[in-house]
């Protein structure tokens, strides 16, 4: 991991956190949290991320030319959030020059838990959730009943259930698997950017262009057009206006 100062940003759930966080390095010291800060966001990220921002920034007494990298969380979860806050600091990144590490929105909470059997859980809407982690290696979108039936297949129904998708089911997911943990704390399901630093050995870097969110199913989007939405910026041809004859 080297040393620095990362500003890391995380909107895949309805909690916009974003968070400085300098890393010793080789030095032996762990992460020191700079400045932090959590927001509900119900109706979205698009028009308070930057400011966010710009507010831990100036907690810091820093400028985004001073950072040495930023840390984005890949989700799963809100395709609009994490396209928000992933084309943020892509902007971020060109501007200063400076890395962009893509980490997977799971390593917050294994950060928080350390050797726990973490599985992280946020709402994918249609009742049904995105899971990734312990017993499910690849995110996947699956009702809660379905999830523990995968779990149950894997021998991981010991799973800790963290995130917003455990916290909305969570009556579902303690029928369908007595085995789990799930914490009744609310704190416990809010995902924080500061965490995200802990998976910094497997960020996803290089082209930061190229880098993409994880999405594990097509958007309501591509699903309701297939081939595209039509161009609502081109009008209809008119016919032209039937020539009424003239009176004599």
């Amino acid at each position: 991991m080297v040393a620095g100062v990362y500003l890391c940003c995380d909107t895949a759930t309805l909690v916009e956190t974003v968070a400085l966080v300098r890393v010793g390095g080789d030095t032996g010291a762990g992460p020191q949290v700079l400045a932090e800060r959590q927001a509900l966001r119900p109706r979205g990220h698009g028009s308070t991320v930057l400011e966010t921002i710009a507010e831990v920034l100036a907690e810091a007494g820093l400028k985004p030319a001073e950072l040495d990298a930023f840390v984005v969380g890949l989700g799963p979860g809100s395709f609009t959030g994490l396209r928000i806050s992933l084309a943020t600091l892509k902007g971020l990144a060109l501007a200063t020059g400076r890395p962009l590490h893509g980490v997977m929105s799971l390593e917050a909470f294994r950060a928080a838990h350390p050797g726990s059997p973490v599985l992280y859980l946020a709402d994918a809407r249609r009742g049904e959730v995105f899971a990734h982690g312990y017993g499910v290696d690849e995110p996947v979108s699956v009702t809660p009943e379905r999830l523990a039936g995968l779990l149950l297949e894997a021998g991981a129904g010991d799973a800790l259930l963290l995130g917003p998708g455990a916290e909305l089911y969570a009556e579902r997911l303690r029928a369908a698997l007595p085995g789990a943990t799930l914490p009744d704390d609310p704190e416990a399901h809010r995902l924080r950017a500061s965490r995200l630093v802990g998976g910094l050995a497997t960020a996803t870097r290089g082209d930061f262009a190229a880098l993409e969110p994880c999405y594990v199913r097509p958007s309501d989007a591509e699903i309701n057009y297939p081939d595209g939405f039509p161009d609502a910026t081109v009008a209809p041809k008119q016919k032209a206006p039937t020539k009424r004859p003239r009176e004599a």
